[in-house]
Formats: C-alpha cells, structure tokens, sequence
C-alpha cells in the first residue's frame, strides 16, 4: 500500500526503504504519496493540501473581480437594513446580548468588505487574490451571523416568530441563488452555512411546541411575508438585469469577434477577399465541385500602368482606380463566385458554372472591357488596361484541380497576356505553356540556396579603348541535379512564386561579398562588382539590415560594389524609405547604378530623386545600334543626360565588333556582352584578373 505523508512548511520529508522520516529544505506544504520498495518504483506526487486548493480558487475567481467586487458592495445597505430588522425581533423576543454581538459583527464585517473592494488603507497595497479569498471568507461568515437570528426565532413558542424565522431562511437562500448564479464558487460557499443553518433552524421548531400568537406577532409575521415577495422579486430584477447587460456584452463581444475575423479576411481597401481567405473559399468551392461536379475558372487580373498613376496623381488616385475596379470585376461576377486582391494591382477571382474555356474568355474580354472604362477622380480622367490570365478545371485526367495549380496556371497566362503586344486575355492551355514546376523541382530549388548550388557566375566589364578588365556583374547560375546550368529566366519565376525573394538576395549577396574578399585576398583588384538589388530590400528595414550586415562583414569590400537597381524603386510607395537606404549604402563606400533605365515607366524627372553613380544602357538600345536610327538617337541622348548628370555609363549585351566601334564613337567607353566574354566562375573570372596583372 502507498504511504501518505503530510510535510510541513518547514521542510520537506523523504520516506527512506527503513521508513525513516529524512526532513529537507523546501518552499510548500504538499501531501506525498510514495510507493513502498518493490512497488512499480514511481513515486506520484499530489498536491493535496489547503494551499493548493486555496491557488484553485484564487484562479477561478480571479477574471471576475470587478463583478464579485460589485455584487459584494451593491447591496450591504439593504442588507444590513434587513439584519437589523430580524435582530430587533430577537430583542423583542428577550435576546439582546446576540443580537448586540451579530449587528456588531456585520457593521464591522460590512464595512471591511467595502474598504477591501475599494482599496483603502489597510487594504491598499493587497493583491486581487488576497482581495477575493478574504471577501470569500468574509461573506461566508456574514452568511452565518444573518441567518442566526432564525435560530434564536425558531426557540420562540410563538407560531408567527417561527413562520419569520422560516421566511428568514428561505428569504436568505433565495437572494444567494439570483445573486451569485454566475459565480459557482461563491454561491456553493454561501450555500453550505445556508443549508446547515436550514436544518438547525427546522430542528429548533421540533424542540419548541408552537403556541398561539398575539396579533402584532401576526403583524410582524405578514410584514416579513410582504419583505419576503419584495425582497425575492427585486434580486430576481437585479438578477435579470445582470442576466441582459451580461447578454449584451457577449453579443457585444461576439459582434466585435466576427468583426475582427471579417476584417482579418478582408482586404480594408476593397472590402474583397485577402489572398488566405480566398484560397479556403477556393479550396471549399473545388471540394464542392468534387461532389456535385462542374467546372471553376479563374482569373488573375493585372493592372498595367497602375504605378506610374499612382506616383502622378498621389496615392488618393491609386486608391479610387482600386476600389473602383474592385466593384466592377465584382459586379461581373456577382453571386457566380468569388473575388479576392493579392495586394497591390493584382486582383483574383473563381468563378463555378461556366460552359467551358470560350465562356470563361468572353466572361475576361467583359472584364477587360469594364476595366478599361474611364474612372473619375477629383475633375480628372482616369484610364488603365489589365492583363488577364485564365486557367480552368476540366475533366481531363491532368486536370488543374488544387488551388496552388489553378493559380499558378492563371499566373502564368497572365504574364503572357502582359508580354503580348496588345495585352488581349490569356487562357492557359497546357500544351502551349511550359510545364508547372514540380514539387520535386520545388524542393531541389530550396535545397540549392541551403547547399550553395546557385552561385554568382561573373561577366567582365570591360574598358572599350584599352580592352582591360575593369569591373564585373554577379549573375545568378543554378548548377541543376540534372547535370545543367540553369540561367535566372529558369527559376526566378519560381523563387518569387515560393516566396524565396529574400533568401535568394541574401545568398546572392552573401556569396558575392564573399568572392569580392577572395579575390583581394589573392592580390587581385576586381574593379566595380554589381549585382541586382530587388526594391523590397531597399523599402524594408529588415532588408536593409541585412544588407547592411553583409557587407560590413568583410573590412574594405564595400567600395567594391555596386548595387544594381531598377527604375520601380522611382515609383513604388516606399520610394522615400529606399532613397534613404540607398543613401545609408553610399554612406558605406557602396556604389549604386541604375538598370534597365527607359524600358518602364520612369522618367527624366525621377533621376533628380536618387544619387546615382552609374547607369547602364539596356540590351534591347544597344542591339539596334548601326541599324535603327532611333537607336542611336537615343543612345546618344541616354549619354548626354549620364554626362550631364555626372555619371558612368555602361553598354550592356555587346555582341558585335561594329556595335563596339559605335560605342566607343559615342562616348561610351565601358561595356559587358558576349563579344567579350559570357558569365563565368568565379575561378575563371580571377584567372583573367591574374592574367591580366601579369601583362
């Protein structure tokens, strides 16, 4: 059989295999119950003593406090209106020495409780649980003191005193029970003296033969009958009271609870979908079409030209062209399906039902159509396009039918209306467009960042007149499983889409400053190294920390770098955060060049916003050079303002010697391409540099 030990405060006992009793140090009363030798060998250990039940109680009632406090005040002037009341009757009865001794003690009782629930002194520095289990204590008590005089009502002879002492009793049980039926553990601790006292009080009618009453003791007796109604229909009225107020705020609660979820589904702009909730309703809508079949189409619509609005006419303009054309794709879809926004330009919606692909067409060129309609704005015209890809569920065993390949589908249609020339809707078609990546491509392109199997491959910048090597661009290279070298149009795509933005900047990033301290290391100078710097970690402080962290890890490399940039930093939202951090990174030695200049939406007027240190003509100016007159009007132009604005110039994509001559006739002394040589490792790169110094 178990033992049971009590342990005192003191400290703590260990029952030996002898049963010695072996006091030790510890800081609780508690109750062991330990296994004798050659028992199962586990020694349980129950926390049984008042202590812990006290912790018990003190948890229950704890939440409550302001609701105990309130009904443990609200009432002590009736109350003890009342108590003395029925003591007078006992005085008049012959007991004024109990009845001195219980109005005495529920005054001074009364009165403690009300300075504890309003903190006075002594009472003001307690805590809220040694506030409640004393007020728990304290109302107990008092629960007996007010039903005392039924007892002492109950020796009278007198049948009208004994019909009191019972209204007196019930009258008190009745109170307990509407006033703390929301809080079990006061009312089963009121309850136990209540029905203790009960039975004494109907004992003493047993030992007492009743007798004839006067009339003013039937007097009394009816006029307790009248306090007894009044007294049971008023606490039933505060209990109802309470009952509705506390309905209230639970219905008040829950409005406020469905509003935060609603709002947490909800894009706040729109009013449509956020992509989470959206996804579900997708999700429920393909479970549906499982069961009851029919086929699901979606769209992905895209906002061209959205930016550059948004930048000209404020952010005001951005958000009526948002709201509006979030009303008219819903409009269109009405109660067919549903309509969500990704963020930014990017809106979503599924529709059921739909005949087939031509349907889902025309339902896209009705979307188009509507968007395209002009939208007012403070006495302004606004127009936008949209490109618009379509991807649908079918009955064909390869059929688009998850969530995650019915928007990638729709995605990738999209991206191919936007390169379409006149941006008409796309329907994704199988046959036509590049197979999904697979989740196994998946896991290989997120285990490639974590094994270093993407690598920065580095292309010379090269000095036109003398031919030197004066710089390289970091290109990202994916050495694939298969055996081949992927380039980034292979799976950039597919980073964004698994949200690996960030970690591909920062291994890129990393592996380039990491190189750059290499090749100083081996005495080598590699000029000017840029590589591309996406605007979302120049618009966030945790990107720029990072990129921070990076280059300071290696003393020196700083001036080494370049930051390439494209002109969205010109018109995203966060262009004053990224001017900031691209002012922090010049602060650093860092240089920074703008890419892709002219092949967007940026203009002449942006360049005055950022301080710039080089800017490269794009591949698509360079190849038409010696052929398309505007090409070369426009090159020159593009060298002009550089002069002007005090900045290098670098060509990109030389192919030609003849491309060259014009170059270096032009002005533009640097340049990178396949002429002179393509990506290469970073071992190669240092071989031309080693070469290069020992000419």
């Amino acid at each position: 059989m178990p033992r049971l030990l009590f342990v005192a405060r003191i400290g703590e006992a260990r029952l030996t295999d002898k049963g010695q009793l072996i006091p030790a140090p510890m800081s609780k009363n508690r109750f062991i119950i330990q296994q004798p030798k050659g028992h199962s060998g586990r020694k349980e250990r129950l926390r049984l003593n008042g202590e812990s039940m006290i912790d018990r109680i003190a948890l229950a009632i704890r939440p409550h406090f302001a609701a105990i406090g309130t009904l443990c005040t609200r009432d002590i002037p009736m109350q003890l209106f009342s108590g003395l009341c029925v003591c007078a009757i006992i005085v008049w009865q012959g007991y004024l020495i109990p009845a001195l001794v219980i109005i005495g003690w529920l005054v001074v009782s009364e009165m403690t409780v009300i300075r504890l629930f309003h903190r006075k002194a002594p009472f003001n520095h307690w805590t809220k649980d040694k506030i409640l289990l004393t007020a728990l204590g304290l109302a107990c008590v008092n629960n007996v003191f007010y039903l005392m005089p039924a007892l002492y009502m109950a020796m009278v002879p007198s049948l009208a005193i004994k019909v009191v002492a019972l209204l007196w009793v019930l009258g008190i049980q009745v109170y307990t029970v509407n006033m703390w039926s929301r809080h079990p553990v006061f009312l089963f601790a009121l309850l136990v003296p209540s029905m203790m006292m009960t039975v004494l009080t109907v004992f003493e009618f047993s030992t007492t033969a009743p007798t004839v009453s006067t009339l003013t003791e039937w007097s009394v007796t009816f006029t307790f009958v009248f306090l007894f109604i009044y007294a049971t229909i008023d606490s039933l009225r505060h209990h109802l009271a309470t009952e509705r107020a506390l309905f209230a705020a639970q219905a008040e609660s829950a409005r406020r609870l469905n509003q935060l979820e609603e709002n947490h589904r909800l894009d706040p702009l729109t009013g449509l979908l956020n992509r989470p909730a959206f996804d579900a309703a997708l999700h429920v809508m393909l479970t549906d079409r499982g069961l009851m079949g029919g086929d699901i189409a979606v769209l992905l619509v895209d906002l061209d030209s959205f930016k550059p609005i948004n930048d000209t006419y404020s952010h005001e303009a951005g958000d009526r062209l948002l709201t509006e054309t979030a009303r008219r794709i819903r409009t269109l879809v009405a109660d067919n399906g549903i309509v969500g926004r990704l963020g930014g330009d990017e809106f979503i919606c599924a529709v059921q039902d739909l005949p087939g692909p031509d349907a889902a067409l025309d339902l896209a060129w009705a979307m188009d159509t509507a968007i395209r309609r002009p939208i007012d704005w403070n006495d302004r015209t606004l127009k936008i396009n949209a490109s618009i890809g379509v991807a649908m569920t079918s009955d064909d065993p390869t059929s688009l039918d998850s969530v995650q390949s019915l928007c990638s589908a729709a995605d990738q249609a999209m991206f191919a209306a936007k390169s379409s020339p006149n941006s008409n809707p796309v329907f994704f078609d199988a046959d036509s467009f590049a197979p999904l990546m697979s989740p196994q491509d998946k896991q290989a392109l997120i285990e490639a960042l974590s094994t270093n199997a993407i690598q920065p491959f580095y292309q010379p910048k090269i000095h036109l007149p003398s031919g030197r090597i004066i710089g390289f661009e970091a290109l990202a290279r994916w050495r694939h499983p298969d055996g081949s070298l992927r380039r980034p149009d292979d799976f950039i795509k597919q980073i964004n889409e698994l949200g690996l933005q960030g970690d591909f900047m920062t291994h890129m990033a990393s592996q380039v400053v990491d190189d750059v301290q290499t090749l100083l290391d081996r005495g080598l100078d590699p000029g000017h190294v840029s590589f591309n710097v996406p605007e979302i970690a120049l618009a966030t402080l945790t990107g720029r920390q990072d990129l921070e962290r990076i280059v300071t890890r290696h003393a020196g490399t700083a001036r080494h770098l370049t930051f390439e940039i494209t002109e969205d930093v010109f018109i995203a939202r966060a262009a004053e955060a990224i001017q900031t951090s691209i002012a922090a990174f010049r602060a650093l030695g860092v240089r920074v060049s703008l890419d892709d200049f002219g092949t967007g939406f940026a203009s002449f007027h942006h360049l005055s916003q950022l301080d710039l240190d080089e800017m490269k003509i794009d591949t698509s100016f360079v190849a038409g050079l010696g052929q398309d007159p505007t090409a070369d009007v426009l090159v020159r132009g593009f060298l002009n303002i550089a002069s002007g604005l005090g900045v290098s110039v670098i060509a990109e994509g030389v192919e030609t010697e003849s491309q060259s001559r014009d170059l270096i006739n032009m002005g533009c002394v640097i340049a990178q391409g396949y002429l002179f040589s393509p990506a290469i490792p970073l071992d190669q790169a240092a071989e031309q540099l080693k070469d290069q110094q020992a000419a």
